[in-house]
Formats: structure tokens, sequence, C-alpha cells
């Protein structure tokens, strides 16, 4: 496997989110850069897009990411990446501000950054059976739509199994009716 550090490539990951929504200059921190493993890459300057093939790792401080082949629209300088796809066996593991772990699964995965005026829209598309895990939570949507500005997540025709019992840490609470 070839491994290649990317310091700006911040994929999927929390880094560039409180910036995002003011479109205010991202701080620098010490924070490791991002590092991406895979069996063979390719890098085209003159369309800016890189492609990653065979067993792809991408690894930073938010995110860890595996599939079989990515393409990474590659910025100018000082720019921010616009698109990325993964595709084939996706599986993606995070953890949030709170703590939260989340272990989301796809057949692809489609990041898309784009700032019109003050609005900044930054979005993961997950399509091909994809699953959300949670330590509470699974939950299979298609498509599953996480919006990074406003760290939520869309699901369309969600099916929805929770593994906390109804009313848990509550006081006084009714018994769930069923019927």
């Amino acid at each position: 496997m070839k491994k290649i550090l990317f310091p700006f490539l911040i994929l999927f990951g929390a880094g560039a989110l409180a910036a995002a929504q003011t479109n205010a200059p991202v701080a620098k921190t010490n924070s490791p850069p991002t590092q991406i493993t895979s069996d063979t890459a390719d890098f085209d300057l003159s369309a800016h897009q890189a492609v990653y093939r065979g067993h792809v790792k991408v690894v930073n401080a938010e995110v860890k990411l595996t599939c079989a082949w990515m393409l990474v629209d590659l910025p100018s300088a000082g720019g921010h990446l616009s698109n990325i796809v993964a595709e084939t066996n996706v599986v993606i593991d995070m953890t949030d501000a709170k703590g939260q772990t989340y272990h989301v699964t796809s057949a692809k995965a489609v990041y898309a950054y784009k700032t019109e005026g003050v609005v900044t829209n930054e979005t993961v598309t997950f399509t091909g059976k994809p699953r959300v895990e949670t330590a509470t939570s699974t939950i299979d949507s298609e498509p599953m739509i996480w919006d990074r500005t406003r760290n939520k997540f869309t699901f369309i025709g969600p099916n929805m199994i929770s593994r906390e019992s109804p009313g848990a840490g509550a006081t006084n609470a009714s018994p769930l009716k069923l019927f």
C-alpha cells in the first residue's frame, strides 16, 4: 500500500465546521494531517483530481474511512475541497463533539461543499443501502444525507431500530403501549 499525507484534506471530518457556517477562515491547529493509503493512486494535475484504488483508507483526528475507490477534486491553493466520491464497501467511523460514535456503511458516499454568498452547504450523501449505527440505534435509509453545517442527518424512508428501552432514565414514565 502506498501512503500519502495531505495536511489540507479534511475528509468528512469536523475540523472546518465552525468556519464553514460563517465562511470565516479556518484557524490553524496542531492536529495531525489526514493520511490516505491505497494500493494505487493517480493524480491528474490538469484536471485537479486524485483517484485512489484498492484498499483505500483515510484517517484523520475525527474520522476513519475505508472503501475500494475514491475520487477527490483537489482544490486550488488555499481553496477548500468541493467534491469527494467514495465507492464500494464504504465504511465511516466518526465521533462527534459530545463523544457520540457513529458507524456508517453504504455502497457510495458523496461529499459536496459549496458556498454562495454567505451561505455554505456541506453535505455527505450516502446511497446503496446506507446504514448508521450508534450505541442506541440503527437506521437504514435510502438515501441518507448528513448536513455537516447543521450537524444533522436526514433520512428518507427510514427503518429505525432502537436499542434503548422507552422511558430509560425517566422517572414516573408511562409504559409504552404498542396497540
